[in-house]
């Protein structure tokens, strides 16, 4: 079968859904962070406990950013260069998360690529 453009085109979607989604973790993980000093610094110590708030809630997100952003760009390399099916549609899923507009068409590209993947092994 013919190379297309399809499996390039979901490369490039994940990968640049991957970058949004580290770009987006690391505000996350600012406010993580800072809130939960702001919080463990004020004088009233009836607020203090809940210093772990901020990193209970924002710093799992900022992982989960983190993680998605990695496995859509390591998938977006494996549907750019056409091998290993699997991990190019993890990819694209994990890309949903990062920036879901993009994602959702890098899902549609990958799929519609599988069959290249099969030929170029």
């Amino acid at each position: 079968m013919a190379q297309t453009s399809k499996g390039t085109v979901a490369g490039v979607l994940d990968i640049i859904a991957g970058i949004s989604g580290l770009v987006g973790g690391i505000p996350l993980l600012v406010i993580a962070i800072v809130g939960s000093g702001v919080l463990g610094t004020l004088p009233n110590p009836e607020i203090r406990p809940l210093a772990i708030l901020p990193l209970a809630i924002f710093l799992p997100l900022a992982l989960l950013c983190f993680l998605s952003g990695v496995i859509a760009i390591v998938g977006g390399i494996a549907a750019f260069n056409r091998r290993r099916w699997g991990l190019a549609v993890a990819g694209s899923i994990a890309a949903v998360f990062g920036f879901f507009p993009v994602g959702i068409a890098a899902v549609i590209f990958t799929i519609l690529a599988e069959p290249e993947f099969r030929t170029s092994a």
